[in-house]
């Protein structure tokens, strides 16, 4: 499925509404490529007409919801980790692995036609995502043609990119020049569809993680949809007729939305115009008015924030700056939150839309000097910087397995949130049942004590027990997060002494077999 030539480096942000490839260059520093259409951020959007095996991605597909909306997906990556997209595109039921394959297959294309041959790729996701969804990612790539070398989470890529941007000068001990030796930050990414707030310590060869919250369904379009919902609210009042019951006029209204929206970060107010079933409402929005609408949307993200300080055991004149991450966070009420709430000034020096994409790369860098790849063409200098600068994170929920207590299911957390990685930790259970010859174990990530609270990862079974174990056997259970947030699992039979390492059975998770299966499909398209 992935091509034995090496390639360029590359990083990719697989955004929820916008996607962006970067390459890592020789000497040492990330640029983003543009699409053949000469822009840097490609939109996450995919047409889809089965009929002539073609797929258009981008702009194009955007235009064509609006006339097609049964054949268009939008906003795939809040579907990552289920069985199916949220709804038929072009009749099908497809998996958000394979559209979201779609989607990396254009960046790929298009940035080979300006760089050559690109294979190897770090694909960032949102710290939040659980490890179901961070499958479903790698799967992605891997369906796409790629060989994800490795996941990263968003604002640990965008920390990267601010902090090992030619801007910064290098000193002879390190990489950065951080008065004092160190720099916390905090940054608050509030992209298309998803939000995640990090505190992240910089040293001058050390981007250490100290904690990390967020929520996988708030960013940017939850803001569209206020206006979206604002719009309806009076076409219906004055026509009594819901616009947003016509697929089509729903498409054309959120597309509508998004463009006012981008317009309100830089006016005090836009006209709206909307056109159903032979009637038309024409009004204006204010940026005041805009603001109340969303007003509990970023009061959830400033809740948040203040949390995310508290569980890095910091106070805000600890935090040396506030970095802005993800194209929402240009609009004003923002940056003037964070300003009342931190005391300090947002820096939005970097692109908002691009800086994710360009840690990546450098992230997919920092491996390959790491681990002396001598195909890589890295200018001695920059090799020396890259080859020990260590990047730890931390996992966003805590990690357990159910287990029985009296006649309830509990969570039996074996490793707790904001945990820096890779951790293991295991913990002896009992069998419940006398004869038992095989124990189900149910992974779970989450912090309530009910274990169908949290969420379900996935299973593994210990089996070959030794025959007439009594009840209360011990068994030893070991899980662990690797540094990319994967986790494994490992069991003990400690009657016996047999070790079991089982893969994860993940209810709606991908197969080997599945994976090819849908590469195949991608391949046959022509993506455009």
């Amino acid at each position: 499925m992935v091509d034995s030539a090496t390639g360029n480096l590359v990083g990719i942000d697989l955004g929820t509404t916008f996607s962006v490839i970067a390459q890592f260059q020789q000497d040492g520093s990330a640029r983003t490529i543009a699409n053949l259409d000469g822009e840097p951020l490609t939109p996450s959007a995919v047409y889809l007409d089965l009929s002539t095996n073609t797929a258009l991605v981008g702009r194009a597909a955007c235009e064509a919801a609006t006339a097609e909306a049964d054949k268009v997906a939008m906003f795939v990556k809040r579907d990552m980790g289920k069985p199916f997209y949220s709804q038929l595109v072009c009749g099908r039921r497809m998996r958000p692995e394979t559209l979201s394959a779609i989607i990396l297959r254009k960046l790929k294309q298009d940035a080979e036609k300006r760089i050559g041959p690109t294979h190897r790729a770090v694909i960032t996701v949102p710290a939040f995502f659980d490890d179901t969804r961070r499958k479903a990612t790698q799967d992605a790539g891997r369906i796409a043609g790629l060989d994800v070398i490795d996941i990263i989470n968003e604002p640990t890529a965008a920390a990267l990119a601010y902090a090992l941007v030619d801007r910064q000068p290098a000193t002879d001990q390190g990489v950065l020049d951080l008065p004092g030796g160190t720099l916390t930050a905090l940054v608050y990414d509030l992209g298309g569809g998803t939000f995640d707030v990090t505190v992240v310590r910089l040293h001058s060869r050390r981007f250490e993680t100290l904690a990390t919250d967020g929520a996988v369904k708030l960013g940017g379009k939850d803001w569209d949809d206020k206006i979206v919902e604002y719009v309806a609210r009076e076409f219906q009042r004055q026509h009594g007729l819901n616009p947003l019951d016509d697929p089509q006029r729903r498409v054309a209204i959120h597309v509508e939305a998004e463009k006012k929206k981008r317009l309100l970060s830089k006016l005090p107010k836009v006209p709206i115009e909307c056109f159903h079933a032979g009637r038309s409402l024409k009004l204006e929005l204010t940026r005041s008015q805009f603001e109340e609408l969303s007003r509990d949307l970023l009061a959830q993200t400033q809740m948040v924030t203040q949390l995310v300080v508290q569980q890095a055991k910091l106070g805000w004149h600890q935090i040396d700056r506030v970095l802005l991450v993800g194209g929402s966070t240009r609009m004003p009420m923002v940056k003037e939150m964070l300003r009342q709430a931190t005391g300090k000034v947002p820096d939005d020096s970097l692109d908002a839309d691009q800086v994710v994409a360009r840690g990546a790369a450098l992230h997919a860098g920092i491996l390959a000097a790491r681990e002396g790849e001598g195909e890589l063409e890295l200018e001695e200098e920059a090799r020396d910087k890259l080859r020990d600068v260590e990047v730890l994170n931390v996992n966003a929920y805590s990690l357990g397995v159910e287990a029985a207590r009296g006649d309830r299911m509990v969570n039996a957390i074996l490793i707790n949130k904001n945990t820096q990685l890779p951790y293991a930790a295991s913990r002896i259970f009992r069998i419940r049942h006398a004869g038992a010859t095989s124990v189900r174990v149910k992974v779970l990530e989450g912090e309530a004590p009910s274990a169908e609270d949290n969420i379900l990862i996935g299973e593994c079974q210990i089996t070959g027990l030794p025959p007439n174990l009594p009840a209360k056997s011990p068994v030893q259970v070991r899980l662990s997060y690797s540094e990319n947030g994967r986790i494994s699992v490992m069991a003990l039979d400690m009657t016996a002494g047999r070790l079991a390492q089982a893969e994860i059975r993940r209810e709606h998770g991908m197969t080997d077999e599945d994976i090819r299966r849908e590469c195949a499909f991608v391949q046959n398209l022509r993506i455009e």
